[in-house]
């Protein structure tokens, strides 16, 4: 039986809230100074924006992630990591993570923005696996459902 690591849970729950933190409050900063950067963010608006809480809590907090953590971390990421092409994979798969929410309907902001918070969960997926950056992509988006819904 493997024995229980504190770390494969503790580290990608505190890096995915503290992912959560420092992009709101950064992207909070950033429409305050410069207003013209809230329409570059949101861009048209993503489609789940305007649905229901429940449709929300479906998409945002058991959906999105796991497709996300799946097609860009463990499908894509991944076979990077195998042929020993870390930085390139972590590049590329973020840039794809990055584009993927501008086709969802987020502006270019959202992209830029996507592609560091992409990094850092193929940071926790390349340390901690697929089960890490699930649970950090899982709080993060919790944590902005939360406060999304409150």
């Amino acid at each position: 039986m493997k024995k229980f690591n504190y770390k494969t849970l503790i580290i990608p729950l505190t890096v995915g809230a503290l992912l959560y933190l420092i992009n709101s409050n950064f992207l909070r900063f950033l429409f305050t100074v410069y207003p013209p950067s809230l329409e570059l963010t949101f861009g048209r608006g993503s489609w789940w924006l305007t649905q229901p809480a429940h449709i929300k809590i479906i998409y945002v907090g058991f959906i999105a992630p796991f497709i996300e953590e799946l097609g860009f971390r463990k499908l894509l990421l991944d076979r990077f990591i195998k042929k020993k092409h870390v930085i390139m994979g972590l590049i590329i798969s973020s840039m794809a993570f990055g584009f993927w929410h501008m086709i969802a309907g987020w502006g270019i902001l959202k992209a830029v923005d996507m592609f560091f918070v992409g990094i850092v969960f193929g940071l926790i997926y390349y340390r901690y696996g697929f089960k890490g950056s699930l649970i950090s992509h899982f709080i993060n988006n919790w944590i902005a459902l939360y406060f999304m819904l409150m």
